[in-house]
């Protein structure tokens, strides 16, 4: 069974289908600002989502979504000059939002010993991060010194026994190869619940906007080979991916090669899914809980 996610995130309508994007929400932290200032988002993705000045601010907001009739929440937020994310004035109000009933995830950025503990006591259903491996990507892109900072990160969450989805950006360091490889046989060796797979996509209004994405014969090779070394944890296609017609052939072979979720799919995708037979299920949360959808 196909796992498509349909959230809020993006406006998102199949109407021939019945689908539509609801619920689950990401909230910045930090507002619209960010200190880091990577270069492929340039703070410009923080316009998207729903922004508060504070915990009391974050209490209210998630009351009024629950009530709305809203599930779940992802915190995130721009990042300090090491990639942190500021979360730690917030982490009493992640218990009042699970008391709510919602479903918490939070974009952490890097984290030290101390807040992968913080992050453990507050009951958050998972951590999400950017396995990032590159050394280009890291200084450059990104822009901190620390080349080993996000895979620190990853192993510090694991160590102290936290649920957390890796994400894998194909062509981050300016759409060119960026040790995809490497992260991918890192998560062999110490595998987590799952893995979401994202293409580097040049955004409006940043330092990159004129770039081009990675072939998408590259990022077939990546997925095919992520397949083949993960394949005892789910998988899934995240929401940052070129949506040209070019790219309809990396949403259908990653389905052929097995991976178990999508996040807004393409009208052809769908109509594919449909014309085959092909089972799916449409469900509004972030694409990383696809490790409470699939299970190996």
């Amino acid at each position: 069974m196909l796992v498509v996610f349909a959230t809020s995130n993006i406006h998102y309508e199949v109407p021939e289908l019945g689908i539509y994007g609801r619920d689950f929400p990401s909230i910045s932290l930090t507002g619209s600002t960010c200190e880091l200032m990577c270069k492929h988002c340039y703070g410009r993705l923080l316009n998207n989502m729903l922004h508060v000045g504070g915990p009391n601010e974050l209490v209210a907001l998630a009351t009024r979504l629950r009530d709305s009739g809203v599930t779940g929440v992802l915190l995130s937020g721009g990042c300090d000059r090491f990639g942190r994310v500021p979360f730690e004035k917030y982490l009493r109000i992640i218990k009042y939002l699970k008391g709510l009933g919602l479903k918490v995830f939070i974009h952490s950025g890097t984290v030290d010993d101390v807040r992968a503990k913080m992050l453990r006591d507050s009951g958050v259903d998972a951590v999400l991060i950017d396995l990032v491996v590159h050394e280009g990507s890291v200084r450059e892109v990104i822009g901190i010194q620390d080349v080993n900072a996000y895979l620190r990160t990853y192993e510090l969450l694991k160590d102290y026994g936290l649920t957390v989805i890796p994400h894998i950006i194909i062509g981050l360091y300016k759409g060119l190869p960026s040790n995809e490889f490497k992260a991918i046989d890192i998560l062999y060796r110490n595998p987590p619940k799952a893995a979401v797979f994202v293409v580097f996509t040049p955004y409006p209004g940043t330092p990159y906007e004129s770039l081009n994405p990675p072939k998408p014969e590259y990022v077939l090779e990546v997925l095919r080979y992520g397949r083949e070394r993960l394949s005892s944890i789910p998988l899934t296609i995240g929401c940052m991916r070129p949506r040209t017609e070019e790219y309809l052939s990396v949403e259908l072979r990653a389905i052929e090669l097995g991976f178990n979720g999508i996040a807004f799919p393409m009208t052809q995708t769908l109509n594919y899914l449909v014309e085959k037979g092909i089972p799916f299920k449409v469900v509004h949360e972030c694409c990383a809980s696809i490790y409470e959808y699939v299970k190996y």
